[in-house]
């Protein structure tokens, strides 16, 4: 009995050394479905200068080849663009160039494929060039699409796995229960590896139909060669298979074992698996623990037909129950990788997936059930009993473990909760403010985008009061004061735009506080002027100051997404020339590339001024100014590459 034990024990060792060593050996991979991050140009972003290409960036590494974006106009008629190509030291990005775009909104549409299980993901944005805040509406959501596996692609799935199952669990209880004479059925044997080999047949086919490629292409991707390595795998769990059959024996049942086990690697190692050589070997030791206990429950039909005895039935007993031990703890330890944590099953019906997961384990719990029937009623009272009641249940569990794959063919076709996708950022709301003037003779409607202080973009609409028509205005000017200081009033003339709005950007909202603007409207027979009031939104900051002797102050702001901002003024000395440094950094604390940046300057009595700025890094700006002593007023506002700005404000006195 001790010996048989520790056959087992090493068998059992083998076989999940077998996938373990199968899946770490191979590239590790991020977690599953490419979902896009951040685009630049951003969703909804005004730009007023064209851009020269659309750079996306996704979760995980998407195929270039496999990637298309496609740019149309507000008409739908398309934009003439480049093909998608890899960004130089970022393989999670890709860029596509642009040829020069006219003023007008347009509409970005883009589909790429995941180098990491060959999923598919779409959606679209939108951006304007030289336009007003209102005539570009963010795409809802960014509207990002995983499309849904369809029945042939979870029927593609399903053969794979029962045929791997199949081939895997007769290898595993051919060395532990029956012996190699017993497996050698070419009957079992031939329907088990053509089902494996039909599921990649159909799984590449329709990878082909979702990605909407030519079979070469494909292929060639980083996917297709996913799908080449599993293919050439089967083919040689096989090989395999017909050496098992011709010359049944310890050799060429080991030779299955370790071809089918590798073939369950690559599947492995190609799903949800986490960017974690951990979770990757979870993933292919749940895998090869299904095949043990279900897929060795074909094979203990055969042993019943040729003679199964209480000994042999024992035996089995033992290797499934570690196969469904090892699967149970698999199973739980992937779910709450895949679904956020330990309390994934409070939140389990929000996603396509966690639904799905909850159904296959209601179809796994009576499986289990009658596992535990068979191993502590008809087994151990096999004597007595026979082997009919025993069958009888193996032919329900086999009902169930047909549901079970399919339900794992479903659960691999879509994303978990840790592959949802992230929108792209989309512009703010702007701040509207609408008055007329005494007489009620004129109405403005004044959009001041983004709204925060600091550098924004103004369109007035002035219409007649009454009639709501176009005034013909000749010269439209906004003066700006705030109450408290009256130091740093300024002017700001707007143009006339192409549908008769008057617009201009400037930094005049640079200052925390409520401002009194007056729109002096200039006609042919005389002027009216239109009081309004705003309050520019504050940037919503978290600020910590560090103060050392013989050191400028540092200035240490927190913002959204984990990003930063540094600022000091060396040497923070009045009555000479000071430099102000600004460097903005990401999540991880490396310098956040900045596509450009305004810095406003307000004076203890003086108008606000926007100093040069010289670049010291990729986040790095600084500027010269001669300062004076007071309290200065430092305004701050960056547009990184990926779209996403950042704005930082703060008062510093100076002795």
């Amino acid at each position: 009995m001790r010996g048989r034990m520790v056959r087992l024990a090493s068998a059992l060792a083998l076989a999940g050394a077998l996938v373990a060593i199968g899946t770490a050996a191979l590239p590790l991979r991020a977690s599953a479905h490419a979902a896009l991050v951040e685009s630049a140009p951003a969703n909804g972003e005004l730009l007023d200068v064209a851009p020269e290409e659309i750079r996306l960036v996704f979760t995980e590494p998407p195929d270039v080849t496999l990637t298309t974006i496609e740019v149309v106009d507000r008409s739908g008629a398309p934009v003439s663009s480049g093909e998608a190509r890899p960004v130089a030291g970022d393989d999670h990005a890709v860029r596509a160039g642009l040829d020069p775009l006219p003023d007008g909104v347009f509409t970005v549409s883009w589909r790429t494929v995941s180098t990491v299980d060959g999923h598919v993901t779409s959606g679209s944005f939108s951006f304007g060039v030289g336009v007003s805040p209102g005539e570009v509406a963010p795409v809802p959501e960014g509207e990002v699409e995983t499309p849904a596996p369809t029945a042939l692609a979870v029927a593609g799935r399903w053969a794979l796995y029962v045929g791997l199952a199949v081939l895997f669990g007769g290898a595993l209880v051919g060395l532990l229960v029956f012996g190699a004479r017993a497996v050698a059925r070419p009957w079992i044997l031939a329907p088990a590896w053509g089902l494996a080999a039909i599921g990649v047949v159909v799984m590449t086919l329709e990878e082909r139909a979702a990605v909407g490629v030519p079979l070469s292409t494909l292929l060639d991707s980083e996917p297709g060669a996913a799908l080449i390595r599993l293919g050439v795998a089967v083919v040689v769990a096989g090989v395999a298979a017909v050496a098992v059959a011709l010359r049944p024996g310890t050799t060429t049942l080991l030779l299955l074992a370790a071809a089918s086990a590798a073939a369950i690697s690559i599947r492995a190692t190609g799903g949800h698996a986490a960017p974690s050589t951990l979770q990757e070997v979870l993933q292919g030791v749940h895998f090869a623990a299904a095949g043990a206990w279900i897929g060795g429950l074909a094979w203990l039909v055969v042993g019943a037909w040729r003679g199964l005895t209480a000994e042999r039935a024992r035996h089995f007993s033992n290797v499934a129950a570690a196969g469904l031990v090892a699967l149970l703890i698999t199973g739980l330890l992937r779910a709450t990788d895949e679904l956020g944590g330990p309390g994934w099953w409070l939140h389990a019906f929000d996603t396509d997936y966690g639904t799905t997961l909850v159904i296959k384990l209601s179809i796994v719990a009576p499986l289990v059930a009658l596992g535990a029937l068979n191993r502590f009623r008809h087994v151990r009272r096999f004597e007595q009993l026979g082997s009919p009641p025993l069958l009888r249940t193996v032919a329900a569990e086999l009902v169930l473990a047909a549901g079970v794959f399919a339900m794992t063919g479903i659960l691999t076709g879509l994303p978990p909760q840790g592959g949802e996708a992230s929108t792209p950022p989309s512009a703010p709301e702007p701040l509207v403010v609408t008055g007329s003037d005494f007489a009620t003779t004129t109405r403005v409607r004044l959009e001041i985008s983004p709204g925060i202080v600091g550098p924004n973009a103004f369109v007035a609409d002035v219409t007649d009061y009454d009639s709501g028509e176009l005034v013909d205005a000749r010269r439209v000017t906004l003066s700006f004061a705030l109450p408290d200081r009256p130091e740093v009033g300024s002017e700001l003339e707007l143009e006339r735009g192409e549908e008769g709005a008057w617009q201009a950007a400037g930094t005049a909202l640079s200052i925390e506080g409520t401002w009194q603007v007056q729109v002096l409207v200039e006609g042919s027979t005389g002027s009216v002027e239109v009081p309004l009031e705003v309050t520019p939104t504050p940037p919503e900051q978290r600020v910590e100051v560090s103060r050392a002797e013989g050191q400028p102050d540092l200035y240490t702001f927190s913002l959204e997404d984990g990003l930063t901002v540094q600022t000091y003024v060396d040497p923070g000395a009045a009555g000479r020339t000071n430099q102000v440094h600004v460097t903005a950094f990401d999540a991880s604390g490396a310098e956040l590339p900045l596509a450009s940046a305004v810095l406003t300057v307000a004076s203890p009595h003086g108008d606000p001024f926007e100093p040069e700025l010289i670049r010291g890094g990729a986040g790095h700006f600084i500027a010269n100014i001669e300062l004076h002593e007071g309290t200065w007023r430092f305004q701050a506002s960056m547009e990184a590459e990926d779209g996403r700005v950042l704005s930082v404000a703060w008062d510093q006195d100076f002795a």
